[in-house]
């Protein structure tokens, strides 16, 4: 088991600012052969128009930040069974995904790029984390463990 120790912060993550550079870094890690969510929106129509639109969804991520809401429809999921492998008959064969609003796995993408930078920044993260950490998986974590 790792030790948990004390952490002096070089930093505190009061507040998140929206830049437009983020929201096209944001946009550029969209998936193109993803599905539209709930709103019928493409991940392709925000990869080929995301110099135009970087600068007002960064307008309205800041503002949703501000007041602290989102729209009712970005927290809804259309939840469908994809198939994996086997018969198609059983359902053990099958794996579900939720489909969510493009705008939101970008805002969501945005926080959550902010939140690691900020447990990077401060070394909050014991080295022995492996999970959703970039460079890092349960490969990782097994290498390490044997070694």
């Amino acid at each position: 088991m790792p030790r948990c120790q004390d952490v002096v912060l070089r930093s505190v993550l009061d507040s998140i600012n929206i830049s437009e550079t983020d929201v096209i870094k944001a946009i550029n890690r969209l998936k193109t052969n993803s599905t539209c969510g709930l709103d019928g929106l493409p991940p392709i129509l925000f990869k080929r128009l995301k110099h135009c639109l970087s600068q007002p969804l960064a307008l309205v991520y800041n503002q949703l930040i501000s007041v602290g809401a989102v729209p009712a429809d970005w927290l809804t999921a259309h939840i469908v069974s994809v198939f994996k492998k086997g018969t198609a008959g059983d359902i053990a064969n099958y794996r579900p995904i939720s489909l969510t609003c493009v705008l939101s796995k970008i805002l969501e993408r945005i926080i959550n790029n902010d939140i690691l930078d900020h447990l990077h920044f401060n070394d909050i993260l014991c080295s022995a984390r492996h999970g959703f950490l970039r460079r890092r998986s349960t490969c990782t974590n097994l290498l390490g463990s044997l070694s």
